[in-house]
């Protein structure tokens, strides 16, 4: 069920706040989702530039944009995860990067398959899927030369 179907199939929506201003769409998806799209009180979007350096708010993100996915049929936004493969290669975590991009990958393949995509944005068109995408290999790869090198170590 979308997240729009979900509003209207509450039987009085509230779409304004209590001094009547209207109630943003992160607002309504924070109704929505019980809080899904939160990490510790704030949505991910409000995360996303103050804490891009933080690995580990970085996956609380993924996690709450899994949760919103799961609960108001959004597709998962691909920032937080790119941004988790990208710091994991930073501290040369490869498998840490592996698992999130395929995480992802796994994800948004199985909310096309489950949903159709009319009227859902397509984000595997979309740069930062591509990115992502295109990393796996290359950490895969990373993680065969890292046990190459240790094998001949020992």
């Amino acid at each position: 069920m979308s997240l729009l179907s979900k509003l209207f199939g509450k039987k009085n929506p509230d779409f304004h706040k209590p001094n009547s201003e209207p109630k943003t769409s992160g607002e309504l998806i924070t109704e929505i989702t019980d809080g899904a799209n939160l990490v510790e009180g704030k949505p991910t979007w409000e995360l996303a530039e103050d804490k891009k350096h933080d690995i580990n708010y970085m996956k609380k993100c993924c996690d709450a944009e899994l949760n919103t996915m799961n609960k108001a049929g959004m597709v998962p936004a691909p920032y937080y995860f790119e941004r988790v493969a990208i710091l994991s290669r930073k501290e040369k975590n490869y498998e840490q990067e592996v698992a999130y991009c395929e995480k992802y990958i796994e994800a948004v393949e199985g909310f096309y398959k489950a949903n159709r995509t009319e009227g859902i944005a397509e984000v595997r068109k979309g740069p930062r899927y591509k990115a992502i995408l295109k990393r796996l290999p290359k950490a895969k790869e990373l993680i065969e030369k890292n046990t190459s090198k240790k094998a001949i170590r020992q």
